[in-house]
């Protein structure tokens, strides 16, 4: 097998370009029948190769793959989605399970499709892991901290570079928060991340600077009833309460986050209007909170209700100031971040496993899933710096111990497609 690699090998490097596209269309053309590829001898005897041992080359040279992304051999991609073959495929598991998790592969058909449709995307998006905090503040029963603990070290292990580690709000109001000293204190020498913690007054401010925080977040909302059911106050006290923390944490030199909640819809006013989110938005950059991000509460937007939202708060914050935080609660979490990407946004919040949930608003599913958004990015050649592996196995980790099912469709689907690969 190995010379006939050799000869397959001396084709694609040693002859005519004519004979590059040919030999690589009989491979395609072997992919397509679910079958082996035949490559003709110099000598005109032809010679079978075994198409497992073809791919299996493949992963560990990319040799082949490269010059089918030089030669853009159009269509290539669909013949590694093994997903839709019958089951006796051919191919081997190891070549088309670690494609589905590949952030590099950038085939010719993406990059033909990028250049139309998707030019306007960021290459590089930063991912807010916000599962620690947004994504177990409502769990009924309270986590150990040693779990909490356990669960951000394996996202930063994943490559994540910003989590939300924890909130200092009262005990009273968010119980599952009470330890949040405890967990500062445990992820202090960790690594490769921030950790940003959530703080709602002044009084919560300095408890957190003296756990350990270096960076904090503010969240006022752009819906008056929300502000007041949230955190007991209108929105102008909730911003007077932002701006007493701004001030603090500029002293300190400590970065300040804002989020903003209800940007589309909240579930006591319904509509909300893009003015509205571009006054909170506008307020929060000129007390100098080095990032703005802009929170579908209740995951009731839609690319239609997004963009003009959108439209508006860029009116009053640059671009790169921004970030965008959707829950999935109607699914339309992916379709809403495609938009804010191709209008320029290159941040983007999400939560392990679709960890979270609003609790104001009925049938709230929780943030969109990392997992989703890693393997959305990775299709059309987005960097990330995340492994989708590893983020996996962060979000097996904690939703074993919560006792449920993952809420990431992709980590469902990959976890599936790696179990039956394991048998073949």
């Amino acid at each position: 097998m190995f010379s006939k690699m050799g000869m397959l090998h001396k084709i694609m490097q040693k002859e005519s370009l004519l004979d590059h596209q040919s030999a690589l269309m009989q491979l395609v053309t072997g992919f397509s029948r679910y079958g082996g590829v035949t490559i003709d001898r110099a000598n005109g005897v032809e010679e079978s190769l075994d198409l497992s041992q073809i791919c299996k080359e493949i992963t560990k040279t990319r040799e082949l793959g490269n010059a089918i992304d030089k030669y853009n051999i159009k269509g290539f991609s669909q013949f590694l989605n093994w997903t839709s073959r019958p089951n006796d495929t051919p191919y081997p598991p190891c070549y088309l399970v670690n494609h589905h998790f590949r952030s590099d592969h950038n085939d010719g058909c993406t990059k033909e499709f990028s250049s139309k449709l998707l030019k306007s995307i960021p290459d590089f998006v930063k991912i807010v892991e916000v599962g620690p905090r947004d994504g177990l503040q409502n769990e009924k029963s309270i986590i150990p901290t040693d779990v909490k603990v356990e669960l951000i070290k394996l996202l930063v292990s994943a490559g994540l570079s910003v989590v939300e580690a924890t909130s200092f709000v009262s005990p009273k109001w968010v119980p599952q928060l009470a330890d949040a000293k405890d967990v500062l204190a445990a992820i202090q020498n960790v690594e490769g991340a921030s950790f940003p913690v959530l703080t709602p007054n002044l009084k919560g401010f300095e408890a957190a600077i003296a756990a350990g925080a270096k960076e904090v977040a503010v969240f006022p909302a752009a819906s008056e009833s929300f502000s007041k059911a949230n955190l007991n106050c209108g929105i102008e006290d909730n911003l007077s309460r932002c701006r007493d923390i701004a001030l603090a944490s500029r002293d300190l030199s400590i970065p300040v986050r804002g989020y903003i909640s209800c940007v589309v819809g909240c579930p006591l006013e319904g509509y909300v209007a893009p003015a509205k989110v571009a006054y909170v938005a506008k307020s929060l950059y000129e007390m100098g909170c080095s990032e703005i991000s802009l929170g579908d509460t209740i995951g009731v937007g839609t690319p239609g209700s997004v963009i003009p939202m959108l439209e508006a708060v860029l009116d009053v914050v640059p671009v790169d100031k921004l970030a965008v935080h959707f829950h999935d609660t109607y699914g339309q979490a992916l379709s809403n971040i495609l938009i804010s990407l191709q209008m320029g946004i290159s941040t983007v919040d999400s939560s392990v496993s679709g960890l979270g949930g609003c609790p104001y608003a009925k049938g709230a599913t929780g943030n969109v899933a990392t997992e989703d958004v890693v393997y959305m990015l990775n299709g059309i050649g987005v960097k990330t710096n995340v492994d989708l592996r590893k983020l996996m196995l962060a979000g097996d980790f904690i939703c074993k111990y919560l006792g449920r099912s993952s809420g990431s469709k992709a980590a469902t689907a990959l976890s599936k497609v790696t179990a039956h690969a394991s048998k073949l």
